[in-house]
């Protein structure tokens, strides 16, 4: 009885923790049981250039359209999404609409690529139902100048990642940070 216990406290403490950095939280004292804050990412947008190639959306309909490039050329680190790595690219969406992510491996990548959204670092679970490629830690990756794509509707407020999930990617910086606001509309940005 004694080793279900600590194990049980062991499970709440991880839980709590992961809950804590998945939301961006820098150590605010939550009580058990109940949810984290939501501390969403502040964002400072990107050129309307980049914006424009990456991200369209129809408010009236509530639908996002996202392009993500895995390991875009030109940039120092090839674990990247659009060039940017370690969790520096914001995506921000609101809850409810539905997104379409358009999973494109740069024609020059030199590894296959997958694309999910996450709740955590290093989670294998999409975060809402349908919010990755099918089989995204396997045989559900794109390659060199593949495309695949997905849609989800988020259906509430989150602050996670969207990531790579072959081995070892993420690590190596192959995630972006991804938000799910309650309203206004959606953006790119980088980390302020």
């Amino acid at each position: 009885m004694m080793h279900r216990t600590v194990w049980i406290m062991a499970r709440a403490a991880l839980t709590i923790a992961a809950s804590t950095l998945a939301s961006g939280c820098t150590g605010a004292a939550t009580q058990p049981g109940s949810p984290p804050p939501l501390a969403t990412v502040a964002a400072s947008p990107l050129a309307p250039t980049q914006v424009s190639q990456w991200l369209s959306f129809d408010a009236a309909a509530k639908t996002a359209t996202l392009t993500m490039v895995a390991d875009a050329q030109g940039v120092d680190n090839r674990y990247n999404f659009n060039g940017f790595s370690h969790g520096s690219l914001v995506i921000t969406v609101p809850r409810g609409w539905m997104v379409t992510v358009h999973c494109n491996d740069d024609p020059l990548a030199a590894y296959a690529h997958s694309c999910a959204v996450v709740s955590g670092a290093e989670s294998k679970t999409s975060a809402f139902p349908g919010a990755s490629l099918p089989d995204p830690t396997g045989s559900g990756y794109v390659s060199a100048g593949e495309s695949k794509s997905f849609t989800f509707t988020p259906g509430a407020p989150f602050v996670g990642r969207f990531a790579c999930l072959l081995i070892g990617h993420e690590s190596a910086g192959m995630w972006a940070t991804f938000q799910v606001s309650n309203a206004g509309q959606p953006s790119l940005g980088t980390r302020a």
